[in-house]
């Protein structure tokens, strides 16, 4: 369909200021979420992956926008490239083939759902703001979704031994496991804050205890019993890792220390796969979560739509056949 501008006047774009506007607002979002996130991958910080996740909601708020604000089509195309442009711009450094075809993708995911949104106001009669969310978001959830695994992924460094993953971003990806107490309800003893030696301890503690027949040993020999199997749990899992693990320090760490080591001891063929197994594996667990993060930005969007309206930064008109539009005055 040719969004380009039509005699009519609906489908032309009225004000070059106001479009502009509307796309730096999708440039700073977009490069605010690209800057929290090389933050969060460099430094760690759960408040950087929060922030991250939070402008590009904003994003994708004022992405929603631009399909209801701008006709033309090629400038709502260059203002998405732009837009994806500056998510990227902190990360010219990690370019490679991977990154590169990651962010054409996503660029495309992004084009698809503009027009699939255009599409849907032009052959419906009157604007629907929700229905039109659903059909333009997933598709901009998918490419900020690409764009994360494959900057995520471009940490990696097969000939670098240091795990791909900052010992602190690796604890605020983590620790909101156990932060809400669910998991420990499920496995008691089980918490990444605490020493990884009382962790065992607590499971081995736990285990005597619901043996009838150890149960009823003198404390001395269950301290014995305590002893050994928390001696043996520390040789097998060094045996696993094939290292000296450090089991006085939080359990967190002592699995951060684990998978880094299990990483680089992977089979040639399988680490020269990784980057592209773990951009695919963080984009589906974005992917998983597509319904509430296209709820929020739609709510987001929807307040900053009627917002608009209200103070007359656009308006919505009726065409000859009694159809609604949205234009900017």
């Amino acid at each position: 369909m040719d969004l380009s501008a039509t005699t009519d006047g609906v489908s032309l774009d009225r004000s070059m200021i106001k479009i502009i506007i509307l796309a730096l607002f999708g440039v700073v979002f977009s490069f605010a979420s690209g800057f929290f996130l090389q933050v969060f991958m460099v430094s760690g910080g759960g408040n950087n992956l929060l922030l991250s996740s939070l402008m590009a909601l904003g994003f994708m708020a004022v992405f929603l926008l631009c399909v209801f604000f701008i006709k033309t089509g090629w400038m709502v195309d260059l203002i998405v490239f732009i837009q994806s442009l500056a998510f990227f711009a902190l990360f010219y450094d990690r370019f490679s083939m991977m990154v590169g075809a990651g962010a054409v993708l996503g660029f495309l995911f992004f084009i698809s759902g503009i027009y699939a949104g255009r599409n849907e106001i032009e052959n419906a009669l009157e604007i629907k703001f929700w229905k039109i969310a659903k059909k333009v978001l997933p598709k901009a959830v998918a490419g900020i979704a690409i764009f994360a695994g494959v900057i995520c992924a471009s940490f990696i460094d097969i000939n670098n031994k240091d795990f791909f993953i900052s010992r602190s971003a690796f604890n605020a990806v983590v620790s909101p496991i156990t932060d809400n107490g669910f998991l420990e309800k499920i496995l008691p003893g089980f918490n990444l804050a605490g020493s990884t030696e009382e962790m065992i301890r607590s499971i081995a503690v736990r285990e005597i205890e619901n043996n009838p027949q150890l149960k009823l040993l003198p404390n001395s020999v269950k301290e014995e019993l305590l002893g050994r199997a928390i001696q043996e749990v520390k040789s097998q899992t060094m045996g696993i890792a094939g290292t000296q693990l450090n089991f006085q320090g939080k359990l967190s760490d002592t699995m951060y220390d684990f998978l880094a080591v299990k990483f680089y001891s992977l089979p040639e063929s399988i680490l020269n796969s990784t980057p592209i197994l773990v951009a695919v594996f963080i984009f589906l667990v974005i992917i998983s979560f597509v319904w509430p993060i296209r709820l929020i930005a739609a709510g987001f969007s929807f307040l900053l739509y009627e917002t608009f309206l209200a103070l007359g930064f656009g308006a919505i008109i009726y065409e000859g056949r009694s159809k609604e539009n949205v234009i900017l005055k």
